[in-house]
């Protein structure tokens, strides 16, 4: 079937701040469907099919896609070897994921909660007395991107110079212009540039930070400091969460603040916040979709696709998908099963970053409902989304609250 050209915004900025009607539309009558602008590109709509693509990558590859899918590459990648863990199949993938997961072990994970309770009563400090906040840029923003500064090592000065890496566009590169390419590939350069000197740093002089933990992982498993692979790994850790994390944190409050209802249980019953986490991610999940190449004639969904194809997994879709979810597009804090969404991935690159961003938003949220009461919606918010083919995320949300004494 054919889809009309003026509903075929998204993905791409035109179509973000609303693609909820045309997804819906794909699910139910093109769950496969080529784009007639992009041959040999497939949107997936449907959970089950977006499942299978990410738990078989021996049929659908992650290698270098998204600079295959844009024909535009970030940096000069000169092997396999030095690329990011995500932009990687196995067997380099798994060896890149074992460096990467250093950081992120679990008796390493429990010793990050108190400097996240730290991080999050310091930036609560600092407007709690004012009765409102720009959720945005004033907590949303700034945990993640003081929290990985911490914890790489990076200096806090620099804490803009994380936010604004964290901001790139990967997988939707394809729909954006080419000045916008151009500006990110300058931007990119300039970071690869700080990341390097950083490592050659700690590769001297090692610290208690996780780039140091990185290297040591990668010179046990191969016997010599390689920096391309420690760079690679140290990059993802260091943009993989922030973004998502911030854009995560204001959905999430908005649709809490706008439900008073779910508001009213999870302030009842703390120990809902873990499962509330995932029901938010269920609905707006902050990295919207992944691609996928085809490396063999496969079927998806009873549709053949050709080898070469690429797939754009749509987490977004699939996650409110009523074959899966029941009621899918309510916002149920009780919701059984609400962990099976797909807004982390699934099989071998389900997100390695996913348990400590799971423990930075559990604390932050335990936080503002412990020192925040009657959390309601501020003047001149638009609810408007930034533009984006993949991220989806607010530019600013205005909240007002009453204070509750510290605890």
């Amino acid at each position: 079937m054919a889809i009309a050209d003026e509903e075929l915004t998204y993905p791409g900025p035109a179509g973000s701040e609303c693609p909820w009607p045309l997804l819906e539309k794909l699910r139910a009558e093109a769950s496969v469907y080529e784009l007639p602008y992009r041959p040999g590109v497939y949107v997936v709509s449907r959970y089950a099919d977006v499942r299978y693509i990410l738990g078989n990558p021996q049929l659908f590859s992650s290698g270098g896609v998204r600079a295959q899918l844009s024909g535009f590459d970030l940096i000069d990648v000169p092997s396999e070897d030095d690329r990011v863990m995500n932009e990687s199949d196995d067997p380099a993938h798994a060896l890149k994921r074992r460096i990467g997961f250093a950081p992120l072990k679990p008796g390493r994970l429990k010793s990050y909660e108190p400097l996240i309770l730290d991080l999050v009563d310091e930036l609560i400090d600092r407007f709690v007395d004012d009765g409102r906040v720009e959720f945005v840029n004033q907590f949303a923003q700034p945990l993640p991107a003081r929290l990985t500064c911490r914890l790489m090592g990076v200096p806090l000065e620099d804490e803009d110079f994380v936010r604004s890496w964290g901001r790139f566009e990967s997988s939707g590169l394809a729909w954006m212009d080419d000045e916008f390419k151009q500006r990110q590939r300058s931007n990119s350069a300039k970071m690869l540039e700080y990341l390097t000197k950083l490592i050659q740093a700690r590769h001297e002089d090692p610290q208690d930070d996780v780039i140091s933990a990185v290297i040591k992982e990668q010179v046990d498993r191969d016997n010599e400091f390689h920096l391309a692979d420690v760079r690679a790994q140290c990059a993802i850790l260091i943009g993989g969460g922030v973004v998502t994390t911030a854009h995560f944190l204001s959905s999430c409050m908005r649709m809490l603040v706008d439900d008073p209802t779910q508001m009213a249980r999870i302030r009842s019953d703390f120990k809902l916040i873990p499962n509330m986490l995932e029901e938010g991610l269920r609905l707006e999940p902050p990295s919207m979709w992944q691609p996928r190449i085809a490396l063999q004639n496969v079927e998806v969904g009873g549709h053949k696709i050709p080898a070469g194809s690429f797939l754009l997994m749509m987490f977004c879709s699939a996650n409110r998908d009523d074959r899966k979810f029941e009621s899918p597009t309510h916002f149920d804090v009780t919701r059984k099963k609400a962990k099976e969404h797909l807004s982390f991935g699934y099989g071998a690159h389900f997100c390695l970053g996913a348990p400590l961003a799971r423990l930075e938003m559990k604390i932050g949220f335990e936080r503002l409902l412990t020192r925040l009461d009657n959390i309601r919606f501020g003047p001149n918010n638009d609810f408007k989304h930034i533009p984006s083919a993949s991220f989806r995320g607010f530019h600013h949300l205005q909240l007002e609250f009453d204070t509750t004494p510290v605890s």
